[in-house]
C-alpha cells in the first residue's frame, strides 16, 4: 500500500489530463467502510465494487463479534479483502484477543484496523492501539498488515502531542516487528485542511502511506448527524455556511471538490504520503458505488467494466 510516485507524474504538456487520470486512480482504487449489516443486505458485493476492493468493517460497542466475523468471509467470498475493525477497548482480556484473532485467520482475514474505540472506559486490559500491540499477541498469530487511524481535523478527545507520540511509538513498532503499516484517516469536508495535514504526515513520517478518508454521498443531513457523532460537527457546520460550499458538496451531496482536489494534489506533489481514498457509505453502498463509476469514468451499464479498468490501472 505504498505511493507510486511515477503514477502521479504530470504530462507537461496536458496537466489537466494528468490530473483526470489521477483522479480515476483514486475512484478505482477506492476502499469502502460496511457494517456487517451492510455486508449482509448486499445481493451481491461483486456488482458493486471492483473484485479486490478492501471493505473495512466497523465494530461498535454492544455489537456481536461473530457478525464481523461473518461479514468477514463473505466479503473474501465475494473477492475482495476484508478488512475487520479490532477495537482495543472492547477486548477484555489477552484470551479474548487470542480468540479473535484466531477467529479472523479462520475467516481468511491478512489485515486489520487497529482502533481504540469510542468507549468512555476499556471493559478490560487494553486501554488504546499500543496496549494491543505491545502484548505481542499480532505477532504470534501472524497479523503483520495493520492500518491504524488518522485525524486530518484533530481528536476529539487527544491533543497533537500525544497523538503524534502514539504515531512514532506505532513506527517503532512496525519497524521492529516487519509490520506493513498505513493510515485512514477520518473523514473531513475541507480539503485545504487534509493537503496541509497530508503535508505534515510527510514531512514528520515520510514512509507511511495515507489513505484519505471521504464521506460518501448521501443526504446533508446525514452528513452533518455522523459529522457531530465523530467530533467534526462544529467544522462541518462553519463549512456549509461558507459561499460555494456546494462546489465541495455538489447537488448530490457527493465529494467530487474533495477527490478533484486530492487528484491535483497528487500530481503537484508525487511525494505525497497519499496512497487512495477510504469511502465512509453513509448513503448505501450502492449510491457509493455509483458515484465511483462516475468518477473513475467506466460507466454504470457493466459491471465487467469496473473489473477491468481496476485489473489493468490500479498498482
Amino acid at each position: 500500500m505504498s505511493t507510486d510516485p511515477a503514477a502521479a507524474q504530470t504530462n507537461a504538456a496536458t496537466p489537466i489530463d494528468g490530473v483526470a487520470e489521477a483522479t480515476r486512480e483514486l475512484a478505482l482504487g477506492a476502499s469502502v467502510e460496511l457494517t456487517p449489516r451492510q455486508v449482509a443486505a448486499a445481493d451481491n458485493l461483486a456488482k458493486d465494487l471492483p473484485l479486490g476492493t478492501r471493505v473495512y468493517v466497523p465494530f461498535v460497542p454492544g455489537a456481536d463479534w461473530q457478525d464481523t466475523v461473518g461479514a468477514c468471509e463473505r466479503i473474501c467470498a465475494s473477492g475482495m479483502i476484508a478488512v475487520p475493525h479490532l477495537v482495543a477497548r472492547s477486548v477484555a482480556n489477552r484470551a479474548e484477543l487470542d480468540d479473535r484473532l484466531r477467529g479472523l485467520a479462520e475467516a481468511s482475514v491478512t489485515e486489520i484496523m487497529l482502533v481504540a474505540g469510542d468507549r468512555a472506559r476499556p471493559v478490560g486490559a487494553f486501554r488504546d492501539t499500543l496496549d494491543v500491540l505491545d502484548s505481542g499477541a499480532l505477532v504470534e498469530h501472524g497479523m503483520t498488515r495493520i492500518g491504524i487511524a488518522g485525524y486530518p481535523e484533530g481528536h476529539p478527545a487527544v491533543g497533537p502531542a500525544p497523538l503524534d507520540a502514539a504515531l512514532a511509538k506505532k513506527r517503532e513498532y512496525a519497524a521492529a516487528t516487519g509490520t506493513e503499516m498505513w493510515m485512514v484517516s477520518q473523514f473531513a469536508f475541507e480539503p485545504e485542511t487534509v493537503i496541509d495535514w497530508l503535508d505534515a504526515i510527510w514531512r514528520a513520517y515520510d514512509t507511511i502511506p495515507v489513505r484519505v478518508g471521504m464521506a460518501g454521498p448521501a443526504r446533508l443531513s446525514t452528513l452533518m448527524a455522523f459529522a457531530a457523532r465523530c467530533g467534526i460537527g462544529a467544522s462541518a457546520s462553519a463549512l456549509i455556511r461558507r459561499p460555494g460550499v456546494l462546489r465541495l458538496l455538489n447537488p448530490r451531496l457527493a465529494p467530487d471538490g474533495m477527490l478533484n482536489a486530492l487528484g491535483r494534489h497528487r500530481v503537484a506533489s508525487p511525494e505525497s504520503p497519499l496512497s487512495g481514498i477510504h469511502l465512509f457509505t453513509f448513503g448505501g453502498l450502492p449510491q457509493t458505488s455509483r458515484w465511483l463509476r462516475a468518477m473513475a469514468g467506466v460507466g454504470t451499464a457493466h459491471v465487467v467494466d469496473f473489473h477491468d479498468a481496476k485489473a489493468n490501472g490500479e498498482r
